[in-house]
């Protein structure tokens, strides 16, 4: 009868280990910043792409905003990726993450740029800002794109950039039918009268209604060149808060960030999960021996 017992705790640790291991196995984890963690109501979430393009010939990483404390430095025309800023009286930064080679994510650096050291790269938003007036609602039928071998998403119309492509399995994964998610559209025209739809996924991706699996569209509104000696000429955001102009800001993303739970608390509720499991085999194991005297 012990020997039960024993099997079936022993069997309950596993579970229970494997258990919270499987979900953080889901989870990003993020490195860690304290100015970040106080300041979480004042960060406003995007997610954008930006030369560097600092007045030396390079840009610094702080460690806190006006801090003066440098960790990196990232050098001109470097493209690096934005998904939060803060804003204070004297200007805005963005958050950075400076990898460090062979560690895990949580332990790399973050530090901060400041915004008005980065060029912005042409992007959709970018594209559904100057052709605002020109993008409407398209709510017909997208039942032919799922009938397609493959489909080309694009970064935005006449881009010449594709972003990704969904083969023959993907297009038959009912996980994957966009049509369950969203009934209407963004749409474009472009000169040559093919239709466009906006695939809404955190910055819109496009899709060419009209010819979806043709990878050959020609560049017809490609992005601005970097220019070393005066950055892209696109210029960043003044304000946060329309860096997803026409959409929910996506506040939730951030709060979900600071709510998920850390690898070493994981760890630690585990090894108490043992310890006190091991506890309760050594009691029924001490009290079957008291029993059999």
């Amino acid at each position: 009868m012990i020997k039960r017992y024993i099997t079936i705790l022993f069997l309950a640790i596993v579970l229970a280990a494997a258990l919270p291991l499987y979900a953080v196995a889901d989870v990003l984890i993020e490195p860690r910043n304290d100015f970040f963690e106080r300041h979480q109501n004042s960060i406003a979430y995007q997610r954008r792409e930006y030369y560097a393009n600092g007045n030396g010939g390079f840009v610094s990483v702080e460690t806190e905003p006006d801090s003066n404390s440098e960790i990196a430095k990232i050098e001109n025309g470097e493209i690096i990726q934005i998904r939060y800023i803060y804003s204070n009286m004297v200007g805005q930064w963005g958050v950075y993450d400076v990898e460090e080679p062979n560690m895990p994510t949580q332990d790399w650096q973050r530090g901060w740029v400041r915004m008005s050291d980065l060029s912005l790269i042409y992007d959709s938003i970018a594209f559904e800002e100057e052709f605002q007036d020109e993008i409407y609602i398209f709510n017909g039928s997208v039942d032919s794109l799922f009938d397609m071998q493959e489909l080309v998403f694009w970064k935005y119309p006449g881009s010449g950039i594709i972003t990704g492509e969904w083969d023959e399995t993907m297009l038959a994964d009912p996980g994957l039918d966009f049509r369950t998610w969203w009934d209407e559209y963004p749409a474009y025209t472009d000169s040559d009268g093919r239709t466009w739809i906006a695939f809404q996924s955190m910055v819109f991706e496009w899709i060419c209604l009209s010819d979806p699996s043709n990878r050959n569209i020609p560049a017809f509104h490609p992005a601005p060149d970097y220019d070393a000696t005066s950055g892209a000429s696109v210029s960043p955001d003044t304000d946060p808060g329309d860096t997803n102009p026409g959409r929910e800001k996506d506040a939730d993303q951030l709060q979900e960030i600071n709510n998920k739970p850390s690898l070493a608390l994981v760890i630690i509720l585990i090894a108490a999960l043992a310890i006190a499991t091991a506890a309760l085999i050594w009691l029924i194991w001490k009290k079957s021996k008291t029993v059999r005297k």
